[in-house]
């Protein structure tokens, strides 16, 4: 078929071409009218986030540095006339505070009297009375919070000045607390500019626009009071706009303004930013959708030039499945109609051969209930013989142990007999309470002998604290017994036989693994079926039987094997909520 004269693959490669066009321009589109708001509301929840977390941090700040003055003026080391007085005192708050960093105490006069730390002992008799702080305290007896302001020693401070009023209520003295804005650790810690994206920042302003906090320390102190968002802030506004910064930058800047200390806290990133993100997604997105186009119109040719060869194939495969090759499959391409119809087609062919596999076991099954029916009608007559010539035996011999086992087992045969009629006829399970370390002792003793002859060792570990089981006892020793034996007969030059109970949440796990020649992996899936057996002459009764007492009695039955390294039989049984009587 020459596909490049095909209608149907180039109708099918044009619209194709034509969707994925339509889909490229749809997407860059909708990328440039959405994708610049989008990146600029994810910045600006980013500048509000972190201008209302530094706003709580200073109100916070505020609200501490508030309680110093009822603290300074009720300290009885400022109501006394004391230099030393004084200095302890300034001592005290300092180190108590990790906002203070140094502090001094001023006669109403304005001279220095008192210090800490010694680094100011420059300043003793020094005339502060001029700073706008200290006639502010004076004026209004009241604390007052300063500006930036650039000590005499040329660092930035903040300054709180509260005023030791007398009984007469006239101001006494003057306290002044400083911060040291660039040395302050915790004050550092908190109010840390934030860098917002690539060249975004954070910044603190005080009541008259002169920056508390930027990330560059130099700008510390600067007035930047003809901002338009600091003009803002002065008079106490807060909000989000669009600004040119004072180096003539297209800022988008969050703020908010603090009554507390009348500060005001900016986050702003530049708009460039906001649109490059952008740029380079539509950069990619170009590259990305020309590479696409190629590949798409290759994959879209390859796909028209292939659409007949499934249908073709399926067309094989059901005309070998008629001629009776149940073993041949339609290729599941794709998820289509064609792949569909393949998948179906194959679920079909499955479907009749599940079918026909459970008419085989069926029929076995109904086999093995009229072999079982025969087989125990004919040798239940000797078994009640036997039994009556050991019973005379016990009368007249002194070994009386043997006896009582070979009566004991004997009696259990007869009831194994009972069993096979399960098969043709099931009887009602007996049940009651048994401990399973009993009924492997009593197995175990049994085939003793068996295991002697063939050089097989049995470790035996049983969880002592096993509750017991409700079950019938002979049923499940008649497991027990199958399972022993196919494992010593598994072991023809000897190994060990290693048998594990123990408790699995609310079951109970009993676990036979032998050292034997192992299983074929393809044979695991028939065990248990009628005339099965990996044995020259087994019939494969024996786990038949075994299977169906296990789900009677409501477990499990897994056998793991590894040809040549050994076989591992798990029982798991619930145990029963039941209770004994």
């Amino acid at each position: 078929m020459n596909w490049i004269r095909s209608r149907i693959f180039w109708k099918i490669y044009i619209i194709n071409l034509v969707v994925i066009f339509a889909l490229l321009v749809l997407m860059f589109i909708i990328a440039r009218m959405s994708l610049p708001e989008i990146t600029k509301e994810q910045y600006r929840h980013m500048t509000d986030k972190t201008v209302s977390r530094m706003k709580e941090q200073i109100v916070q700040i505020g609200e501490d540095l508030n309680k110093f003055e009822h603290y300074v003026q009720n300290d009885p080391h400022f109501r006394v006339n004391d230099a030393k007085q004084w200095s302890e005192g300034l001592e005290h708050i300092v180190k108590i505070s990790p906002y203070i960093d140094s502090a001094t105490v001023l006669d109403r006069n304005g001279y220095v009297k008192g210090f800490y730390p010694d680094d100011l002992s420059h300043l003793l008799n020094y005339n502060l009375s001029k700073r706008e702080y200290f006639q502010q305290a004076l004026r209004t007896k009241r604390a007052y919070f300063s500006d930036v302001v650039s000590a005499d020693t040329g660092r930035y401070l903040l300054v709180i000045s509260v005023p030791v009023l007398n009984e007469r209520n006239e101001v006494e003295r003057v306290v002044n607390l400083s911060m040291r804005i660039e040395q302050n650790k915790l004050f550092q810690s908190i109010f840390q500019s934030f860098r917002i994206g690539e060249h975004g920042y954070t910044f603190i302003v005080d009541r008259n626009g002169n920056i508390i906090s930027h990330p560059l320390k130099k700008r510390i102190g600067d007035n930047v009071a003809e901002n338009v968002v600091v003009q803002k802030l002065l008079r106490g506004q807060s909000g989000y706009e669009e600004v040119v910064n004072t180096e003539g930058v297209a800022m988008l800047a969050s703020y908010a303004y603090i009554p507390i200390l009348q500060w005001g806290v900016v986050a702003q990133v530049p708009v460039s930013e906001i649109y490059k993100s952008y740029a380079l997604f539509e950069k990619a997105l170009w590259f990305a959708s020309i590479a696409a186009f190629f590949i798409l119109s290759l994959l879209t040719a390859l796909y028209a030039h292939q659409i007949v060869h499934p249908i073709r194939r399926l067309c094989d495969v059901a005309e070998a499945v008629a001629k009776g090759k149940k073993h041949v499959r339609a290729d599941e391409t794709d998820q289509t109609e064609i792949g569909l119809l393949a998948k179906r087609f194959n679920y079909m062919i499955d479907s009749i051969q599940q079918s026909e596999e459970l008419l085989r076991k069926s029929e076995k099954l109904a086999v093995v209930g009229e072999l079982a029916a025969g087989v125990a009608h004919e040798i239940r007559n000797p078994l009640t013989s036997l039994k009556g010539f050991i019973q005379l035996l016990k009368e007249g011999e002194r070994n009386q142990a043997y006896f009582d086992i070979i009566e004991a087992e004997l009696e259990r045969l007869n009831e194994i007999v009972d069993e096979f009629l399960l098969l043709g006829k099931p009887n009602a399970i007996k049940k009651a309470y048994s401990h399973v370390s009993e009924m492997l002792q009593h197995v175990m003793k049994l085939l003793e002998g068996q295991a002697l002859l063939h050089h097989v060792t049995v470790q035996c570990s049983v969880d002592e604290q096993l509750p017991p089981l409700y079950c019938d006892e002979n049923q499940l020793k008649q497991v027990f017994i199958n399972i022993i034996k196919n494992a010593i007969e598994a072991m023809p030059n000897g190994g060990i036989l290693r048998i594990e109970a123990k408790r699995r949440l609310d079951s109970i796990l009993i676990c036979f693994t032998d050292e034997g020649c192992g299983i074929p992996k393809e044979r695991l899936s028939t065990l248990g079926e009628p005339f099965y057996s990996t044995k020259e002459k087994g019939t494969g009764l024996g786990l038949m039987v075994s299977f169906k007492i296990v789900e009677a009695h409501g477990g499990k039955m897994k056998i793991h094997s590894e040809e040549g390294k050994g076989t591992t039989v798990c029982l798991l049984f619930p145990i029963s909520s039941k209770q004994e009587g």
